[in-house]
């Protein structure tokens, strides 16, 4: 697994290419909590259009994202998920929890408008 950070207009992405399973999610966890530390309060988007596998730890990583990101109240969204990823979401049913836009760009359009209301999403 390689994840790639990178931040637009103040709002983090994560890019997360590869399998995120037993293994990979300890890392996946601890990038996301020195991106976390350096930018602070900023709003964080996990992009998985490249991921091409993810386990129930993998899940787990991300829901724990999600909590992380409510409880800091800032925006949080899960992008390009797809394929197996998608359909393990749907299994899991965490596809109706975590919030997620097809694109990076739709993601970063939804923080901007809902950062414009002074809401969170």
């Amino acid at each position: 697994m390689d994840i790639a950070t990178r931040t637009v207009d103040g709002i983090a992405i994560m890019d997360v290419i590869g399998e995120i399973d037993l293994y990979a999610a300890p890392e996946l966890h601890s990038r996301y909590h020195e991106l976390k530390t350096k930018h602070g309060t900023h709003h964080v988007i996990v992009n998985l259009e490249k991921t091409s596998y993810l386990d129930s730890s993998g899940i787990g990583v991300l829901f724990q994202f999600f909590t992380d990101a409510r409880n800091r109240r800032v925006s949080f969204f899960i992008t390009g998920v797809r394929g197996m990823v998608e359909k393990l979401l749907q299994l899991s049913r965490m596809s109706s929890i975590l919030p997620m836009e097809a694109t990076v760009q739709d993601a970063l359009g939804r923080i901007r408008q809902t950062c414009e209301k002074g809401v969170v999403v």
